[in-house]
């Protein structure tokens, strides 16, 4: 996921949630709460770190200790003594939480601390490496010591910020044949949301009002995609980018801000990104083709309890650019970076834990049009389309009615 756009969207929806929550109680609570948590970083300029996400599941004990199962995905650039490649890294780390609630159980300091697997992989040669073969792939296990903060804005909603270090044992990776040391330890610096599956004050859902209320959300969706049209123009295909799942899915996710406006009507605006390998003939694969897909969506909705089945149809923009550099790219260069046209239909269900969370589960076909492309002095210029199919788990934080 582009982290640089999300970022800002994740920051702007953070000012957003906590001005609607201005005045209402909330507090922690002592007793055993189950939640899931949220977070986003990118904080590359300082540590290398980069497309950091963090995920957690777990549970509040008391009202001193919890613990959560954490994983964190995040990309570092590797070689000695120059960077060669871009290393992807994969933790999922058990952490204890020590608390301390201050100022009326709103404000929760804590600390953390956890060991567990993790998994390394070689994303991306660098443009100076690509005739290099580069070999980084195995597994380890990372230590994680750290510290965060959170505030609570509902009383099953925090806002928090969270810094730790993970130390990774490195493993051992190997360029054009010759052994090198891969070693990914970096502190970490996230924010985002902890949502508990409980409230302080039950309320009932919003569908078992007599007059349902509207309501602001934010979302978050990851899964994969399948392309449904691969050839973008004639004599060029894209394909599962390289970390894709079972080699034929490649990964997605996307962020979601929108409004339910009563019982059956809804609009979503969303921010998806996706991830192909480039393949021209006669050069072979040569970029990655990565595209930013922003579409404004109508919800219909149709709440049956805690279930809600729902359908979406949208139009917007697709974003494109290549990227990444593949060998076929050596001694030509690619056009086309540029905005298209594109809309998308789909259809999902949401399961609501509580009145203000919900699981969701949907599927999703995205179309786009008039890419165009052209390789300067090997390929003239083209226009084509292409289009995906993408399912997705994720969640709803009903952030304020209105």
């Amino acid at each position: 996921m582009n982290t640089r756009y999300v970022r800002g969207i994740t920051g702007a929806v953070s000012l957003v949630l906590l001005a609607g929550w201005v005045g209402l109680r909330a507090e922690d609570a002592d007793r055993f709460r189950p939640y899931l948590r949220f977070h986003s970083g990118d904080v590359d300029p300082l540590w290398e770190v980069d497309d950091l996400w963090s995920f957690g599941l777990g549970a509040n004990f008391t009202r001193h200790l919890g613990a959560e199962l954490a994983f964190d995905y995040f990309t570092r650039d590797w070689g000695e003594p120059v960077n060669i490649a871009e290393v992807s890294s994969y933790h999922l780390v058990p952490e204890l939480r020590l608390r301390y609630p201050l100022l009326n159980d709103r404000l929760v300091p804590y600390l953390i601390t956890g060991i567990g697997p993790s998994w390394m992989q070689v994303k991306d040669n660098k443009p100076w490496a690509l005739n290099q073969s580069i070999q980084v792939e195995g597994y380890t296990f990372a230590v994680t010591v750290g510290a965060g903060i959170e505030y609570f804005i509902a009383d099953n909603v925090t806002f928090g910020l969270e810094g730790k270090y993970m130390w990774v044992d490195p493993i051992e990776g190997s360029v054009d044949g010759q052994p090198q040391e891969v070693d990914l330890s970096s502190p970490i610096f996230t924010f985002g949301l902890r949502v508990f599956f409980d409230e302080n004050q039950p309320r009932p859902l919003v569908s078992a009002e007599p007059d349902p209320r509207s309501r602001f959300y934010f979302g978050v969706r990851v899964g994969g995609n399948l392309l449904t049209d691969d050839q973008l123009v004639s004599g060029v295909h894209l394909g599962p980018e390289q970390a894709a799942w079972g080699g034929a899915m490649s990964q997605t996710g996307g962020l979601l801000l929108g409004a339910d406006f009563g019982q059956d009507w809804g609009t979503e605006l969303s921010f998806d990104h996706v991830n192909h390998v480039l393949n021209v003939d006669g050069l072979g694969d040569a970029w990655e083709y990565g595209q930013g897909w922003i579409l404004a969506s109508l919800r219909l909705r149709h709440p049956m309890g805690r279930w809600t089945p729902y359908a979406l149809l949208g139009a917007g923009v697709c974003y494109s650019e290549f990227k990444d550099e593949k060998l076929g790219s050596v001694g030509v260069t690619a056009e086309g970076n540029r905005f298209h046209p594109a809309v998308g239909v789909g259809a999902g269900v949401e399961y609501f834990i509580v009145r203000n969370f919900s699981l969701n589960l949907d599927a999703r076909w995205g179309y786009s049009w008039d890419h165009q492309f052209e390789i300067p002095g090997y390929l003239g210029a083209q226009t084509g389309d292409m289009s995906y199919f993408a399912a997705t788990l994720g969640f709803r934080v009903y952030l304020f009615d209105f």
